[in-house]
């Protein structure tokens, strides 16, 4: 808070005491500010104009435009800080935070209602992939007994059909020892 051995100016109000370029005048507080003979006080928004707290005596001791411009540095008193904003919040405002709390808390909600929702589906999708699996491995194990039986039969079939043809070739050749007219009778 400035007090009555300081002033509050803008850059351009240093720029004109110095006889300086508004440029030349953000330097000249920067280089000050570091050495702490300035102070530099932002505003709270970017589009704020910055304030530079300047000894009294140094400001007002300024002499006239070193340059030889031909501008006069006016001697009126430097511009009145910027009163507050009655739409600005403060930090302490209690509504505010009960307001942000209230929308985290909603947020919160319905991000837990999203996952609790997203978990139902989950489990749901397990149980039902768990009962395809089931279903799968019985099709597997009755296809499997299925073939089983096929190849048992089949195995079966083709035992039958080599003894018949080994029969019947026995038999064509038994007839074909036969002289020819026991064959011709019969």
């Amino acid at each position: 808070m400035a007090d009555d051995r300081h002033v509050q100016v803008t850059y351009r109000e240093i720029a004109e005491r110095f006889g300086i370029g508004i440029e030349g005048a953000r330097i000249k507080a920067k280089r000050r500010a570091a050495k702490g003979v300035w102070r530099i006080i932002p505003g709270n928004h970017p589009q704020d104009i910055v304030r530079v707290e300047i000894p009294k005596d140094e400001f007002e001791g300024a002499s006239a435009p070193q340059r030889g411009a031909t501008h006069i540095a006016p001697d009126s008193p430097p511009s009145a800080p910027p009163q507050q904003e009655p739409q600005r919040r403060e930090a302490n405002d209690l509504e505010l935070w009960v307001e942000v709390i209230a929308q985290l808390t909603a947020q919160s909600q319905a991000m837990t209602d999203r996952l609790i929702e997203a978990e139902r589906a989950k489990a749901e999708a397990e149980k039902e992939s768990a009962l395809n699996r089931a279903a799968l491995e019985n099709a597997e194990a009755k296809i499997k007994a299925m073939a089983q039986g096929h190849f048992t039969e089949l195995k079966a079939i083709r035992e039958r059909l080599i003894a018949d043809s080994e029969r019947a070739k026995a038999e064509l050749a038994e007839w074909k020892a036969r002289p020819w007219w026991k064959r011709l009778a019969g």
